[in-house]
Formats: C-alpha cells, structure tokens, sequence
C-alpha cells in the first residue's frame, strides 16, 4: 500500500520498532528531564555536559547501523547534489541572523543600549571570538548528530505519516527545550532546530549545519549578548 511505505520506497517501520522506540525516547525524556533540574545551566557544569554528550554519542554509535539501515533507509538522490543543496540552504539560514546579529550588536553598543551597555560587555571580534567558533565546531557537530541522526530518525520512525515539516517543528521544539532555562537562547535554538532538522530529514548531511550551528551561537553570544564565554570559561 501506498501509505505504508516512505518516499524512498523504504517500508514504514513495524509495530515492534515503534513501540521500542517510544519506550526508549520516554526514557531518554526522563532522564533529560532530571539532568536539566538537578543540573541546571550555568555553574562549573561544562565537563558535565560534554561528559554526558559524549555517553549519549558513543550510545548513538552502538545503535548506528541499526539506524541507517532500519529507521533512515537509502538516500533518494546522489551525495553531490545533496551536499550542494544543503550547504546552499545551510547558508541561507546562517547568513541573514548573522547580518542581523552584527547590526544589533554595533547600534547596540554604539548607543549603549541598556542589554549591552554594562561593564562587562565584550568586543564584537577577538581573538576569544574566533576561539569559540573553532571550539563549537566539534560540539555543534556533536549536538548536531544526536539531534538529527539519532533523535530525529527515531521521531520519524515513531510518526511514520508526519511530514517532514511536522518532524522538524517537533525535533526543533525538543532541541530548543534543552536550553532551558533561558527564553533567550531557547526561542533563537528553537527557531534554528526546525531549519537545520527540515535540511537533516532532506539531505541527510550533518557538517554543513554543524558549521551553521557554530557560526550563530558565537555570533549570538559575543555580538548579540555580549558575552565572552571563552573568558567564561578561562574563569571557570
């Protein structure tokens, strides 16, 4: 039938997956939901998440074939087409914030704007600026596989009919969720979630929107928050 099956031909997944899948993301939500109250952002917790990013990864490595093979299926076209497409798209979604980014954070500084105009604003460009951005690189792109590779491939194995659209909302709902409990960075991560899922689902290339996800959460911080986290960390 028709309905049974995805647009790559893939059969949708058995009863048997579904339901492990859901008992498996509600465990996941449980604990994810424990971490972030008993360890909340903020404080000397930098080694703490990265240890647990690096559990979660080595977990997603284990069950990778299984994945690919079960949850993702075939690719639906050639790798070169899908780089170029998603690292076109990837650019059209990093590059606008980031002109927002840098003319608020100039006219904001210029005027002192009561957000920015504390002591401890930093400078828009730094050596700790470009620090960041290399160092979120490798965390981006580990965030980026546990969100799109993992998380999401188990979201469509679990809605089998949602659109890619309704899959990428609700993956960048649940991504956005975790930077709780700031609005702030949680609004702009939800916002970025559903771009770089909706480009995962299609193109099924993780680097492009690691470089993306990098390239704005060093913008948004130094240049829209004024904040060195790279000083934060040093004093840490």
């Amino acid at each position: 039938m028709a309905e049974s099956v995805y647009p790559n031909g893939m059969p949708h997944p058995p009863t048997s997956l579904r339901t492990r899948v859901a008992i498996e993301l509600v465990v996941l939500a449980v604990l994810t939901a424990l971490f972030l109250y008993f360890f909340p952002h903020g404080g000397n917790t930098q080694g703490l998440y990265l240890g647990m990013a690096i559990v979660g990864l080595g977990l997603v490595g284990f069950t990778a074939k299984e994945t690919e093979e079960r949850i993702w299926g075939p690719v639906d076209s050639p790798s070169f087409d899908r780089v170029r497409r998603c690292t076109i798209n990837m650019s059209a979604l990093t590059i606008p914030p980031v002109i927002i980014f840098l003319v608020s954070g100039g006219l904001a500084r210029y005027f002192k704007l009561w957000w920015l105009a504390g002591p401890d604003t930093c400078s828009m460009f730094s050596v700790h600026f470009l620090i960041a951005m290399c160092v979120y690189l490798p965390w981006a792109l580990l965030q980026q596989t546990l969100f799109q590779f993992y998380l999401l491939g188990r979201l469509r194995a679990l809605l089998p009919w949602a659109t890619p659209f309704q899959l990428s909302v609700l993956n960048g709902i649940i991504y956005g969720l975790c930077h709780l409990p700031s609005p702030e960075i949680t609004a702009v991560t939800i916002l970025g979630g559903i771009g770089w899922s909706y480009s995962y689902h299609r193109d099924r290339y993780v680097l492009p929107i690691a470089i993306s996800h990098a390239i704005l959460a060093s913008t948004f911080f130094y240049w829209v928050c004024g904040r060195d986290i790279v000083a934060q960390w040093i004093a840490k």
